[in-house]
């Protein structure tokens, strides 16, 4: 596989763009006396759980209370309940009450949403003190940030395979964790699911810097203290903190097999002084399920958030990919499905604003979305006009 990718071309403008794909909520952390109850949403703001992270002490309940039908708080990680606590598959209005007795961190997840889309929480019971202190929530006057990262698309051979990009800004570190998603997608309706991805994370150089094919080798006790392992043996992570800088992440298929893959990037550390930015895919357009999908999440803020949203074709020629895609088409849609904007060719629709970004595509052809939007959860489609396929590139800016 050639190691020139242009998706370099996403780093030339180091604004912050915001993460493609499935994401998690930032974890806001809550605390009380011992005893008290502490109230979680269910998808209030999307495929999460609000807070996502609730610090208690032993003795102190959680009650969950659905915002949005078909979601449940399963005890465990996607795909492994441990079957210490079930509230079922319910919907909006219905609630759910846990009291926790021992000290430890509990994993819980949404049954049909906690592998797909990284819908997951946890419960950190402290042996009880008489003086916690309260965490403070979302401020609105902060606007949201990018979380969590992930892409799914058809994972194909050379120029093809799945190909995410991603900035680090800031002055600190950050603890990040890599996942390389396959076999585990056939239990959610995926038909050629890759069976066995390997992962590899870049330097800005392309060095490379470290790679995995099976998540338990050889980190399994790293990957599995954040609460994020792989359910299945063959797919792959990667733990590791990064100084700031500009990073790829490369998914392809053990010994050139090709499948739907899904890559994802999670920010283990939110509260150090640095953050994912400039987020970007590029991969191979197909037609039906396999079409570039990317959700991505706003939060750690309360406020609302302006993103540009580009769907890139003809401009990746220059930098020598071949079969590029001649017109993509963007789309828009919330966390119901609901088409919020939708563009084919940038000059259409919000020409001026989009100029005045200066992030405007290359090529007339190409596409991009200005839209200002609350926390929440979010999904960025790119297709072909007319059916036809081709290697993309799909970016979510967060403007200033």
């Amino acid at each position: 596989m050639s190691k020139d990718h242009p998706i370099k071309f996403c780093f030339r403008r180091r604004l912050q763009l915001c993460g493609i794909g499935v994401l998690i909520v930032l974890a806001l952390g809550s605390q009380a006396a011992r005893g008290a109850i502490f109230a979680v949403d269910v998808a209030a703001n999307g495929l999460s759980f609000t807070p996502a992270t609730v610090s208690i002490q032993a003795g102190d309940t959680v009650t969950w209370t659905w915002r949005a039908n078909g979601h449940s708080v399963t005890s465990g990680t996607p795909g492994s309940a441990d079957g210490l606590f079930d509230s079922g598959v319910r919907n909006s209005g219905f609630t759910f009450s846990q009291t926790f007795l021992d000290p430890g961190t509990f994993g819980y997840f949404c049954m049909p949403h906690g592998l797909c889309c990284s819908m997951i929480g946890s419960v950190k019971v402290a042996a009880a003190t008489p003086t916690p202190a309260p965490s403070p929530s979302p401020d609105p006057n902060v606007p949201a940030q990018p979380v969590n990262i992930s892409t799914r698309l058809q994972v194909l051979t050379d120029a093809k395979v799945l190909i995410g990009g991603f900035i680090i800004d800031g002055t600190q570190p950050k603890r990040i964790l890599l996942r390389a998603i396959g076999p585990s997608l056939t239990q959610f309706g995926v038909t050629d699911a890759l069976a066995d991805p390997v992962l590899e994370l870049h330097a800005s150089d392309q060095t490379l810097i470290t790679t995995n094919d099976n998540w338990k080798i050889p980190d399994q006790g790293d990957i599995e203290a954040t609460q994020l392992q792989p359910t299945d043996d063959l797919e792959s992570a990667i733990v590791t903190t990064l100084a700031p800088g500009s990073y790829t992440a490369v998914v392809t298929g053990k010994d050139g097999a090709t499948g739907v893959g899904l890559v994802e990037g999670y920010d283990l550390d939110p509260g150090a002084d640095s953050r994912l930015s400039n987020i970007s895919t590029r991969g191979f357009v197909d037609t039906g399920d396999n079409v570039m999908i990317g959700g991505f999440i706003l939060g750690n803020g309360g406020g609302s958030t302006t993103v540009l949203i580009r769907a890139i074709g003809p401009s990746l020629t220059p930098f020598g990919v071949v079969d590029a895609l001649p017109d993509p088409t963007l789309e828009l849609h919330d966390i119901n499905g609901a088409t919020l904007r939708s563009n084919d060719n940038w000059k259409d629709t919000q020409q001026g604003d989009i100029e005045g970004t200066m992030l405007q595509p290359n090529d007339k052809f190409e596409s991009a979305i200005l839209a200002t939007l609350a926390p929440g959860s979010y999904t960025a489609v790119v297709k072909g006009q007319g059916g036809v396929t081709g290697v993309a590139l799909v970016e979510v800016y967060r403007l200033p």
